[in-house]
């Protein structure tokens, strides 16, 4: 805890101690919760998908290059396996942008609960 969330503690009253534990950030795997039912889910879905598919299609071109016996069907298949796993990792990283925003909106709606709380107070 640094000073400032200290100060924070000495501040609050019950009332904000229990906003503040009731709105506690998701962790990552609820951060993708969030994404799945959002009114963004189509977009996470469509992407999950495409992942998955060059994840699996990358994954068989792998196994095929090393079984190759050949130099042109190892070369032809070790590109095409190294291209479709680093593009699947490129889609799958394209999502953590949006997970910072939400993060963001989500701690921006518990100041804003947070000051509501206090003029509801007065």
């Amino acid at each position: 805890m640094n000073f400032l969330d200290i100060r924070i503690q000495e501040l609050m009253d019950e009332t904000d101690a229990h906003l503040l534990r009731s709105s506690q950030p998701h962790g990552w795997l609820g951060l993708i919760r969030s994404l799945r039912q959002g009114r963004l889910a189509w977009m996470f879905w469509v992407v999950w998908l495409a992942q998955l598919a060059l994840f699996v299609i990358g994954i068989w071109a792998a196994v095929q290059f090393f079984q190759a016996t050949e130099v042109l069907s190892a070369v032809k298949y070790g590109i095409s396996a190294a291209t479709l796993l680093l593009v699947a990792l490129q889609i799958k990283l394209s999502i953590a942008p949006h997970m910072q925003t939400e993060r963001l909106l989500r701690e921006l709606k518990r100041v804003e609960i947070l000051i509501l709380a206090q003029n509801h107070k007065r």
